[in-house]
């Protein structure tokens, strides 16, 4: 057998490194950057821990850390108002976000909603249209947020006489909203019935009676 050339020996090396079954062999992306890592912490030697440059990198690295583990916490429990929205229990605001929608609007919504059978949205948009008819009366800030509840003891100070109707008209929007409750022709009838008697009830004092425009 004749003596391989040099030149000829790599070029069968390298054909052969090149075969499919030596590919697990070759070292991956997480392999060098292991390596970059492991050689970076080799470099540091005690007389160095007191260099600007290690103070540097060493800051560097610690905001890193928290940055990360900051995306972490906010993916894994969500944001404080989305939270609030989807907790499933009462609290949250009485309108979606972007709802402009007039009192008048609200109530033919929720009338027609009655009118086909639709309780939920008949449940929902009335006890709207009471809030947004209070917004539009100065009577409660139509401010986004506000709570069924808050907006019901905030009218009760205008209606005293409806105190109990306005109470129970929020709790029924909770109840369906919030708590899964099916809502049907009885529910539905107390939260348009509360939001036609405050409509035409005048506002009044504290201390005095409430009065039918």
């Amino acid at each position: 057998m004749s003596a391989v050339d040099p030149d000829e020996a790599r070029r069968l090396l390298e054909q052969e490194l090149q075969h499919q079954r030596y590919d697990a062999a070759r070292p991956t992306w997480w392999d060098r950057a292991s390596k970059a890592f492991l050689d970076w912490l080799g470099s540091l030697r005690a007389d160095g821990l007191d260099s600007p440059a290690f103070g540097h990198t060493l800051l560097v690295v610690a905001v890193v850390v928290l940055v990360a583990v900051a995306v972490v916490v906010v993916l894994a429990r969500g944001l404080p108002h989305r939270r609030a929205r989807t907790s499933g229990s009462p609290g949250g605001g009485v309108f979606e976000d972007g709802d402009t929608r007039t009192s008048a609007d609200l109530v033919r919504s929720a009338e027609a909603a009655a009118a086909r059978g639709d309780w939920t949205t008949a449940v929902l948009d009335g006890f709207r249209a009471l809030a947004r008819g209070l917004g539009e009366r100065d009577l409660v800030p139509d401010v986004p947020g506000s709570t069924a509840r808050a907006i019901a003891a905030r009218a009760a100070r205008s209606f005293p006489d409806l105190d109990d109707a306005l109470d129970g008209a929020a709790r029924v929007f909770d109840d369906v909203r919030y708590l899964g409750r099916t809502a049907d022709r009885d529910t539905a009838a107390v939260v348009l019935d509360t939001a036609r008697t405050v409509a035409r009830t005048r506002p009044v004092r504290p201390d005095a009676p409430a009065v039918p425009a």
